[in-house]
């Protein structure tokens, strides 16, 4: 449960940054007694009014939306330039990016994506929870069921829920290149890369 990590975080940083309630509030736009309820655990804090509180508090957003754990978690993984698992599929080809943590949070990918038609990178696909894409090079376009097809450049970057059947094509001469993140289901249950409906 996260309202006592709440309570401690907050007000133990507003404290050592020798604020007032007050003096928060008229920084923030919220309400004393919003945020008073926010650090007392009887209000949600949402992610935008973390975002606010971290850029007026300066410190990052997960000091307030990350769980404590019971020991100390000194965990690093790191792959080395190429040296990444290769999966190859219809059109796209995805190296397996820092996967040596046993229980994971999200899977990492660098994926390279070749087909110009969205047939051409296997079809439609979907799986459970969401899932992140940062182009690194080329042009990308994005198709998802609900949504117009949209173009990323270099720089562009996308979040959406991975049970909307989507599907990916590489626009121009050029290759797309892209960072890729899937959140793991609380059933452990990996995106699989074929991922057709």
């Amino acid at each position: 449960m996260r309202r006592p990590i709440v309570l401690a975080k907050i007000r133990e940083i507003r404290k050592a940054k020798g604020l007032t309630l007050e003096q928060l509030s008229r920084s923030s736009g919220l309400s004393v007694s919003q945020l008073s309820k926010i650090e007392n655990g009887k209000a949600r804090l949402t992610f935008d009014t973390a975002l606010v509180l971290s850029g007026l508090l300066k410190v990052p957003v997960t000091a307030f939306l990350s769980s404590p754990t019971s020991a100390p978690v000194a965990r690093r993984s790191i792959t080395r330039a190429g040296s990444g698992i290769v999966h190859n599929t219809a059109g796209m080809k995805f190296e397996v990016l820092c996967s040596d943590f046993r229980e994971k949070r999200n899977v990492f990918w660098r994926v390279v994506i070749a087909g110009k038609t969205v047939e051409e990178t296997g079809g439609w696909r979907s799986h459970p929870g969401e899932e992140f894409l940062f182009l690194l090079e080329g042009l990308l376009d994005i198709h998802t069921e609900h949504y117009e097809p949209v173009r990323l450049k270099p720089g562009d970057s996308i979040l959406f829920d991975a049970n909307m059947p989507h599907a990916y094509v590489s626009h121009g001469k050029r290759d797309a290149v892209v960072l890729m993140s899937n959140t793991v289901p609380a059933d452990g249950e990996l995106p699989t890369l074929a991922g057709q409906r």
